[in-house]
């Protein structure tokens, strides 16, 4: 029994669409203070399990555009690139909603068979609305983490409890109570092989808060947690790497009768808390491996820190420098950072623009690189937020075609987006904007699939402080009068 059954004839999307808008408009316009408490109890619970069941053909949208590969055809290479760049979702949102899907959908086979979902008890509590899209992704992240070795009807008694216990709890409890099963299951860790191990590794890096700071979340395999243990035990020490201490040892001790005196008298002045030596820890490691020099380059793009500011900001020491990461810095840091550890300063003149580059070979130079980082600040994809050091140099006018390795012929584009651009009717044309606010700038021109008028767009996730102006400047228009459009808002 499939979980969702279409009617086989065609069937009016428009005309159901027109309806449930319709619906959904008199619902929006209704006076709340009408209802008693009761009935006020109930539409918010009626209204939430509406939405979860509208989910379920979101699901089904995203599993039919999947398998037909429209997503390409709109000029995009993922399905998630699609979601995010169509629906604005975020990354995270793109991503649960294709993994949700993958998962509840039943799917079609090429000689038309059915076939159900992954796993069917999750598909059937989003169907009745008892599970939100979160709370399914919580489910999912239990159920993946059981060992290979667990016979398949455990797994099954496991989902069909999983998703039990989350129609009353809320996501983050579902994975507090994923961790009790997993534990259940595999009490001893004798179940859990390399494989199981080598599917849950990752680290990831959050982005910068307002302070600048970043958090860093690791699911480490048994060897890399035996290194970093290692690593903290010398580096992390008390005394050890101390930032505020000019007397502190860096590095570890490799003669402890000469060290051994410096060692304590250092020790006995650190008041960092045992986090925080862990940090500096790192940092005293990754110092050391950038300023060897050893680590190359990355697509074109040099293995070290380079960051741009403005001469103003050079000499009162203020301010905050962009990386070519796409982090952020304190000027002061960034210089003191630079003494050390070999990085590369970019000074930008008033109008922000980098000078000319050319060259006759195809592969882009450092420099350019940098001089495309300078420009555009990563990835010219409208929308994109993929830093430079993650992105390859795309000829505007195709290397193939005759068009040279000119800075003025350059636009970096992330590995999702490169294959994106091009002269073919699902691809999107790239041109250099010559002239007006963003002249230098890398223009996108949609296929005609997305945009029937092809109208150029310009990246502004790098420059935030454009999209702040170009709202208020809407503001002021809309109150002013009929709205003035700037063309290269997305």
């Amino acid at each position: 029994m499939s979980v969702i059954a279409w009617p086989v004839e065609p069937f009016a999307v428009s005309d159901m669409l027109r309806a449930l808008e319709e619906t959904v408009e008199e619902m929006q316009s209704a006076p709340m203070s009408a209802l008693a408490d009761a009935e006020l109890r109930e539409l918010m619970h009626s209204v939430e399990r509406v939405g979860r069941k509208l989910g379920v053909v979101s699901h089904n949208v995203v599993t039919e555009v999947a398998s037909r590969g429209s997503y390409s055809e709109w000029g995009y290479r993922r399905v998630t690139s699609m979601l995010t760049g169509e629906l604005h979702l975020s990354s995270a949102e793109a991503h649960r909603r294709v993994r949700v899907a993958a998962a509840t959908c039943p799917t079609t086979g090429i000689t038309g068979e059915v076939t159900e979902p992954r796993h069917f008890d999750v598909a059937m509590g989003i169907y009745d609305g008892t599970l939100s899209e979160q709370s399914a992704d919580a489910v999912l992240t239990v159920l993946d983490k059981i060992p290979s070795a667990v016979d398949d009807d455990v797994r099954v008694s496991a989902e069909a409890t999983m998703v039990e216990l989350a129609r009353d709890l809320s996501p983050r409890e579902v994975s507090g109570v994923g961790d009790r099963l997993l534990a259940h299951l595999d009490p001893d860790g004798s179940l859990t092989g390399d494989g199981d191990r080598a599917l849950q590794r990752g680290l990831s890096v959050s982005a910068q808060d307002a302070a600048l700071m970043s958090k860093l979340t690791a699911t480490l395999d048994p060897a890399t947690r035996a290194m970093l243990d290692v690593l903290l035990d010398a580096w992390a020490a008390p005394g050890m790497n101390n930032p505020d201490d000019p007397a502190s040892p860096a590095g570890s001790r490799t003669d402890p009768d000469t060290d051994r005196d410096l060692a304590e008298a250092a020790a006995g002045r650190d008041t960092r808390s045992a986090p925080q030596r862990r940090h500096d820890a790192l940092s005293a490691m990754l110092s050391r491996v950038i300023a060897t020099g050893t680590l190359g380059s990355h697509g074109g793009s040099p293995a070290q820190v380079v960051a741009t500011m403005t001469l103003d900001e050079l000499i009162a020491m203020s301010g905050v420098a962009d990386t070519m990461t796409a982090s952020q810095m304190p000027v002061e840091d960034l210089v003191d950072l630079a003494k050390e550890n070999n990085a590369l300063l970019g000074i930008l003149d008033p109008t922000g623009m980098p000078l000319y580059l050319g060259r006759t070979r195809r592969l882009a130079t450092v420099a350019q690189r940098i001089a495309e980082w300078l420009r555009s600040r990563g990835c010219t994809f409208p929308g994109c937020r993929v830093a430079q050091t993650r992105t390859q140099a795309h000829h505007l006018d195709e290397w193939r075609n005759g068009g040279p390795t000119d800075i003025t012929n350059l636009g970096a584009a992330c590995f999702d987006h490169h294959p994106m651009a091009g002269d073919e009717p699902h691809q999107w044309r790239t041109e250099l904007v010559t002239e007006g606010r963003y002249r230098g700038r890398v223009a996108w021109i949609p296929p005609a699939s997305i945009d029937p008028q092809r109208r150029p767009r310009i990246n502004h996730a790098h420059h935030p402080d454009e999209l702040l102006a170009q709202a208020w400047e809407r503001v002021c228009d809309d109150r002013a009068g009929p709205a003035r459009r700037d063309p290269w808002v997305t």
